[in-house]
């Protein structure tokens, strides 16, 4: 049987906005939440730390780990955990900023020297050097936000005011110098249909009729999570996630000092 003959499957919601293979469907509860950002940073996938290049928007995978990670850090452990099982029922949808201004930084990472190093030899032996720093250099991409940034969040409802109060409390999105503030509160909204923000299975499946479009690399949870070791967490992707090519409105431009993006 060919792909296009196959019948449709019973489909449920999951984290990257697409269908995922499941018996049950999870009514979602939509959150809308807005940002202003003081610094603005969030590098594509795809590109190497030392050499990042920002995009004007985050992923998937870094709104909702930044929920889990924000009620780990205020002691709401018990609500972290139940939203993380529920993690590949949710679905984001980000509005960007109506332009943002890209800016390299030259930085200097610095690390301190352990008391046990690894040879070539893949050997264990005491380090010399312990006390003092490794050096790491590389650059950045930063941003200038014209406009602010919105979250929206569709969760099951039985996490609902967990995730109220994570969105309340988030200082930063992206990278951890990435520090943004709440306007106004969190409200609860229906699912957005006027945000250009589509996975790939919308996007070529419905051209956009918008007059410009990118096609920026997201990544997104490919299913349920599960501990990595007991009940702890590896909050930084892995093998539940995958990057692919996301629409979102606007265009950028190139200059002498740097590239702009514009949404309108």
């Amino acid at each position: 049987m060919d792909r296009e003959s196959r019948p449709p499957r019973v489909t449920a919601n999951n984290a990257s906005g697409s269908s995922a293979a499941s018996p049950v469907v999870v009514p979602l509860t939509w959150l809308r939440a807005r940002y202003h950002f003081h610094t603005f940073c969030y590098r594509d996938p795809r590109s190497a730390f030392s050499s990042a290049l920002g995009i004007p928007v985050v992923s998937p995978t870094a709104v909702l780990l930044g929920i889990a990670s924000t009620l780990f850090s205020i002691g709401q452990n018990n609500e972290a955990d139940e939203f993380i099982r529920s993690v590949n029922h949710c679905r984001v949808v980000v509005d960007p900023p109506d332009g943002a201004v890209f800016f390299r930084a030259f930085h200097q990472l610095r690390r301190y020297e352990t008391a046990i190093s690894k040879t070539k030899k893949k050997d264990f032996k005491r380090n010399p050097r312990i006390g003092f720093t490794q050096i790491n250099q590389g650059t950045k991409e930063y941003a200038l936000l014209d406009g602010i940034v919105t979250f929206f969040v569709g969760v099951p409802r039985v996490v609902v005011e967990a995730v109220k109060l994570a969105l309340r409390n988030r200082d930063h999105v992206g990278t951890h110098d990435s520090l943004c503030a709440l306007l106004g509160d969190v409200e609860e909204c229906e699912e957005p249909t006027d945000v250009v923000y589509f996975p790939p299975e919308r996007w070529q499946r419905e051209p956009s009729q918008e007059p410009g479009v990118t096609i920026l690399t997201l990544s997104r949870f490919l299913g349920p999570l599960a501990p990595t070791v007991g009940r702890h967490w590896w909050m930084a992707g892995g093998d539940n996630t995958e990057r692919v090519p996301y629409m979102i409105k606007g265009k950028f431009f190139g200059t002498t000092r740097g590239k702009i993006y514009r949404k309108n």
